[in-house]
């Protein structure tokens, strides 16, 4: 495994005509080559264009394939190879089902309307059947009706009368009531209930008694819901014939329309005709084997030397792989530029669980990321979760970045439970018989002077998430320096090292003063004064009077990271005084223990939403401020490889095997 991103290199492939399909082929199933337009002299030589005729005939395929696939049901589909376009084609010209299959949507939307129709006459006559009279009278040529929502807190009839002129109001003693006016009134109407607040529904015509025209609707939805389960049917019929095959050819079609689209990038002569792309460095003998195979050497490969910025490709093991979802949301480094992946994995979980501190607290967490990572890959039908909850939720990010962040949010609060057993706290509560480490939260009063600080639990975790502060923008600063070193800046290596010996240097001295230990008379203080010197000559001598400016920040980027320590007490102590006006109330009185109670779990509710965003934003926030500046530009471009998803067919060749599946 390597920090760096993949190396990426600019490739061109010129190759005859007649090669010119196999070519584009072999590269769009390798997935690996993002297409660019040509360039150089080889671009003034060539023409761009489309095959029209053809992509058009390919596109109206497509299209008819995607609309038999939307209307069908879906089956299980095994997967198909397609030697050619010719067999391609003949297998959709075998397909002739899109007519029936037309027929059959239509004649289902007919019906699904009529019954949402009727349903909703059946529900309207039924608010009218406290009234018993003839639907008919409701609507006509004179007289329109409308169905009222009550509402407590509105008054419907003294607007209606009054603004209305020949209005009628009727109760129907039920949720409803009933409105008639003048025909030709029903807009002043409308006007009025935006006004006041009710909602109206217009009574549609119709007739008969309302018990009558229940029951006669009733039986045409029944007639109908028949004639529905007849064409879903037939549907499954023809799917169970023909979805595979639909699904194989609409999916190889779209393979083909990326190939034709692709003619947009290429540049070509009568002859020949030349593609460039940016590849891995890695793939690149592999993929002139494959080519040279493929098309029987006809092809020349070659390496553009450019000084184009590639496009950015992360490569990071599995476990690591899910975190890259972070770095994209701050920005993609650059090909020069430490991938930041693996620190950010290891460093994030860590502030976190420490910031939580409480083993409850992190087994919740814990059993809720599990939760929602099975939740999405097994997806139910019917779920208990409130909607409005889960609306919300997915309102801020979608299925996928939810189910990243979970998952990395396991390895986090399984810090957090083990910092919360080192800590001895169970949502705020000291179940265990051994505390291994004392914050000493219950003499907080006593902390007067800065070595009895350091002699509390609190002052050691201040001394530590100070050391690991500085620690982490050593470490920024190192890989800043490599960065430096890539790109053969020197001034810009001894800048970095001009920053570290400044912040070592502040970092001692600072120990010496906590310690009220002489500065000038140790050979460590004088130390510290002699890195501060070198460091502050360096960077001005490296980057001028803008790097001599930034000094103070070193200082409060390093003590920034004592924030651990804050919210870490923040949530401890929010859980203690929970915890201590539960304890208080069970014991003094039935009444105050209920309410005690009530406190203890909205409070710990409460405390459980602040322990999954304070920690997350602010760790988050530590790397991205206070070390990534240390060495992180970003403003990568995304690598796009020419390729597609297949799920229903089978690719006709392989980077590593190199020849069609069916030829194997």
């Amino acid at each position: 495994m390597t920090l760096k991103p993949e190396k990426i290199i600019r490739i061109r492939v010129i190759g005859a005509n007649s090669k010119r399909n196999v070519i584009v082929s072999a590269l769009h199933d390798v997935g690996i080559m993002q297409l660019e337009e040509v360039s150089g002299e080889v671009a003034g030589l060539m023409q761009k264009g489309l095959q029209a005729e053809s992509y058009e005939k390919l596109s109206s395929e497509l299209l008819r394939f995607r609309g038999m696939e939307a209307i069908m049901p879906k089956r299980p589909v095994e997967k198909k190879f397609f030697k050619s376009l010719d067999e391609l084609s003949a297998a959709a010209s075998e397909v002739n089902i899109e007519p029936e299959l037309k027929r059959l949507k239509e004649e289902e939307s007919s019906i699904s309307a009529e019954t949402r129709d009727l349903k909703e006459k059946v529900r309207i006559a039924g608010a009218l059947s406290a009234l018993n009279y003839d639907l008919s009278i409701y609507s006509g040529r004179l007289i329109a009706s409308f169905l009222a929502v009550k509402k407590e807190d509105i008054d419907i009839y003294s607007p209606v009368r009054e603004t209305i002129h020949g209005s009628v109001c009727r109760d129907l003693g039920n949720d409803y009531v009933l409105i008639s006016v003048p025909a030709g009134m029903d807009s002043d109407l409308a006007r009025l209930s935006n006004e006041k607040g009710f909602q109206i529904i217009a009574v549609p015509a119709m007739r008969g008694l309302p018990s009558d025209f229940i029951d006669d609707s009733r039986k045409r939805v029944g007639e109908l819901e028949k004639q529905s389960g007849k064409i879903q049917e037939r549907l499954g019929q023809l799917s169970d014939r023909w979805f595979a095959s639909v699904a194989q050819i609409r999916e190889q079609l779209e393979i083909e329309s990326r190939k034709f689209e692709v003619s947009e990038k290429l540049s070509s002569t009568r002859d020949s005709f030349a593609i460039e792309g940016w590849v891995p460095k890695r793939h690149y003998k592999m993929l002139v084997d494959l080519l040279n195979n493929t098309t029987g050497g006809n092809v020349i490969v070659s390496v553009v030397e450019t000084d184009e910025q590639p496009p950015t490709l992360l490569k990071n093991p599995r476990g690591i792989k899910l975190f890259e979802f972070f770095i994209r949301f701050y920005s993609l480094p650059q090909e020069y530029e430490v991938d930041p992946t693996l620190v950010f994995a290891i460093v994030f979980p860590f502030l976190f669980g420490i910031m939580v501190g409480d083993w409850g607290y992190g087994l919740t967490i814990l059993l809720i990321s599990l939760f929602i990572k099975h939740r999405i890959d097994h997806p139910v039908a019917k779920s208990h979760i409130p909607k409005m909850l889960s609306r919300f939720v997915l309102m801020i990010m979608g299925p996928n970045a939810l189910k990243t962040l979970a998952r990395a949010l396991i390895p986090s609060s399984i810090i957090a439970i083990v910092a919360g057993l080192l800590f001895n706290t169970f949502f705020g509560f000291p179940i265990l018989p051994v505390t291994v480490f004392n914050m000493g939260l219950p003499t907080l009063s006593v902390f007067v002077t800065s070595s009895t600080l350091l002699n509390t639990g609190i002052g050691k975790l201040l001394l530590f998430s100070g050391y690991f502060g500085l620690a982490l923008v050593s470490l920024g600063l190192l890989l800043g320096a490599y960065n430096e070193y890539t790109k053969g800046h020197r001034r810009g290596i001894a800048g970095k090292i001009g920053w570290l010996l400044f912040a070592w240097g502040i970092a001692t001295l600072g120990l010496d003063l906590i310690h009220k230990t002489s500065i000038t008379g140790t050979t460590a203080g004088l130390a510290s004064i002699a890195m501060i010197i070198a460091g502050v000559a360096t960077i001005f001598g490296s980057e001028g009077t803008m790097g001599a400016m930034e000094l103070p920040s070193i200082i409060s980027h390093i003590l920034s990271y004592t924030r651990i320590v804050g919210i870490l007490l923040a949530s401890v102590i929010l859980a203690y005084v929970i915890d201590l006006i539960f304890w208080r109330g069970i014991h003094k009185s039935p009444l105050l223990a209920v309410v005690g109670v009530v406190i203890l779990v909205v409070g710990q509710i409460f405390n459980l939403i602040i322990a999954v965003f304070e920690p997350g934003i602010q760790g988050a926030r530590l790397i991205y401020v206070e070390f990534f500046s240390k060495f992180y530009k970003g403003n990568g471009k995304y690598f796009r490889p020419f390729s597609s998803p297949r799920n229903y067919t089978i690719k006709q060749f392989d980077l590593e095997k190199g020849m069609p599946p069916s030829q194997q």
